[in-house]
């Protein structure tokens, strides 16, 4: 099944060509990952990979630690065939949005502002909409994803979760309209993978188990920005009865 692709009003976006990278890879190397059995998968069941994207590599625009590691275990578990729904989500930012640095001088990328009440964190410029680093990533085959969620196309609203958007300058934090899709397709449990662990991964697991869905965190096809945050997001995880996936 081709993926429609849409944004964070789930609204169907025009189509355009996804940018190539011209990175040298290996494409659709598949590798086992270190993960239980796959015949424990639920048969009601939607995977969400989210923003593997090459900004988010080692050498991109916001690299995450050892983000390449996860590529091959991702490109085989698509292969399996084994959920009922998957689903990909892709940062895809205009020029000059909110959660930029450049937009905020003198911050420095990395440091963290008050907006709309809130705090957040300031990234350096990366997923620029159509450039190569917002591209899905070119060593998997993203054909068995059913939908692409584009998410972070509000300039005045940052993007975190595969569920809703962050909290914008109404105070709300809008749907994406993902868990209607799940509801309407008769899905219980939520396997998330992606980058970052500590960021939008988290926050998608989170929103997932709000929507009331059971999630499940597949630990090994996840990186975070630091390793240092492992142990914040392991609790949190545990607060919130998700399970993870470690082997």
């Amino acid at each position: 099944m081709s993926a429609t692709t849409t944004d964070t009003t789930c609204a169907v976006a025009a189509s355009e060509p996804e940018p190539q990278s011209e990175t040298a890879f290996t494409p659709h190397v598949q590798t086992q990952p270190a993960l239980a059995s796959l015949d424990g998968i639920a048969e009601n069941s939607a995977l969400v990979i989210v923003d593997v994207q090459p900004d988010f590599m080692p050498g991109g625009a916001l690299a995450c630690a050892e983000g390449d590691a996860i590529l091959p275990g991702i490109a085989w578990l698509l292969a399996q065939h084994a959920f009922g729904h998957v689903v990909a989500t892709q940062d895809w930012h205009p020029a000059r949005h909110v959660s930029f640095a450049s937009c905020h001088p003198p911050h420095q990328p990395f440091e963290a502002i008050e907006l709309y009440g809130h705090s957040q964190t300031l990234w350096p410029d990366h997923c620029v909409q159509r450039s190569e680093g917002a591209a899905l990533h070119p060593a998997i085959d993203w054909s068995p994803c059913d939908v692409i969620i584009r998410k972070g196309t509000d300039p005045r609203t940052d993007s975190y979760s595969a569920f809703r958007n962050n909290i914008g300058p109404d105070g709300h934090r809008p749907a994406t309209g993902l868990a209607g899709w799940l509801r309407d397709r008769g899905v219980s449990d939520v396997y998330v993978c992606g980058l970052a662990r500590d960021v939008c991964v988290l926050w998608t697991a989170e929103d997932a188990v709000a929507a009331g869905f059971r999630t499940h965190f597949l630990w090994p096809l996840t990186r975070p920005v630091t390793f240092d945050t492992d142990a914040d997001v392991l609790a949190r995880l545990a607060a919130l009865e998700i399970a993870v996936i470690e082997a």
